[in-house]
C-alpha cells in the first residue's frame, strides 16, 4: 500500500506582505506548511506566524524548532526598502542588518534542518545591486548584491549535501514595499510595459522549491519584466 509523501514545511520572512504573503499564500496551496515570521501581526491563512525580526536569532531558532528537525524550504523575503540620504551611516546600518546580515543569519541556524531534509533556500535579492545603483541608498544596493555572493557561497557548502541556496532578484514590483517611480501599468522603464505582481515573482520561488528546479543551485534569476535587459541595451545606445 502506497504511503502519502510528507508534508513539506518551509519558514517564510516577512510572509505577512508583499513577496512574502504571496510565497505563504502560493505554498499553503500547494500543501506546504509555512511557519511565518514578520514584525507585523496579520493573518496567515492556514500558516502559522511568529511575530518578530527577522534577523532575531531567538526568534528564528524557535521558527527551526517548530519545523520539528527537517525543513524542506526557507525564503528570506523581510525586508527595509532604500531610503536616504544614500550616506547616513544610521541608514546603512539598517539595510546591512536587515537585508544582509538577517538572511544569514536564518540560513545559518536553518542549516542542519535543510541538511536533514536536503532543502532548498531562496533569498530575495534586486536588480539593484548587481544591475542598477541605488541614488538613494547604497546600504540597500550594497546589501542586495551581497545575498548574491551569500548564496553562491552557501551553495557551495551545501552542495554535497544536496541543499540547494538560489537568489531571486526581482525588478519593478507592484507591492507597498517602496514608492513606484511611474504608473504600474506605464512603466517606460520596462520593456513589458508594467509592473510585475507578486504572485509572479512567489511563482519563481515555488519552481525553484520544486521538482523541476533540483539541478539549479547557486544561481540569480530575474524576475523584472526584461528592465535589466533594457537598461544595458539603453546604456550600449547612450554610450
Amino acid at each position: 500500500m502506497a504511503t502519502e509523501p510528507a508534508q513539506r514545511t518551509a519558514i517564510v520572512t516577512g510572509a505577512a506582505s508583499g513577496i512574502g504573503r504571496a510565497i505563504s499564500e502560493r505554498l499553503v496551496a500547494d500543501g506546504w506548511r509555512v511557519i511565518g515570521i514578520d514584525l507585523v501581526d496579520a493573518s496567515l491563512p492556514r500558516g502559522e506566524l511568529l511575530i518578530g525580526d527577522a534577523g532575531d536569532p531567538s526568534l528564528l531558532a524557535r521558527a527551526v524548532e517548530a519545523a520539528g528537525g527537517r525543513l524542506d524550504g526557507l525564503i528570506c523575503a523581510a525586508g527595509v526598502p532604500p531610503r536616504g540620504p544614500w550616506d547616513d551611516p544610521a541608514r546603512w546600518e539598517e539595510a546591512i542588518r536587515v537585508d544582509l546580515s538577517a538572511p544569514f543569519t536564518a540560513v545559518r541556524l536553518a542549516w542542519p534542518a535543510l541538511r536533514a531534509a536536503r532543502g532548498s533556500v531562496v533569498l530575495i535579492g534586486s536588480i539593484v545591486g548587481t544591475v542598477e545603483g541605488s541614488p538613494r541608498s547604497a546600504g540597500y544596493a550594497a546589501a542586495k548584491a551581497g545575498l548574491e555572493g551569500l548564496a553562491r557561497s552557501a551553495a557551495l557548502v551545501g552542495g554535497p549535501d544536496g541543499v540547494r541556496v538560489n537568489v531571486v532578484a526581482p525588478g519593478p514590483i507592484e507591492t507597498t514595499f517602496d514608492e513606484p517611480l511611474l504608473p504600474p501599468d506605464a512603466r517606460t522603464d520596462v520593456p513589458l510595459g508594467r509592473m510585475g505582481s507578486p504572485d509572479e515573482v512567489a511563482g519563481v520561488i515555488g519552481w525553484l522549491l520544486g521538482p523541476d528546479a533540483t539541478y539549479v543551485t547557486g544561481s540569480v534569476v530575474r524576475v523584472d519584466g526584461g528592465r535589466s535587459v533594457f537598461a544595458a541595451a539603453d546604456a550600449l545606445r547612450n554610450g
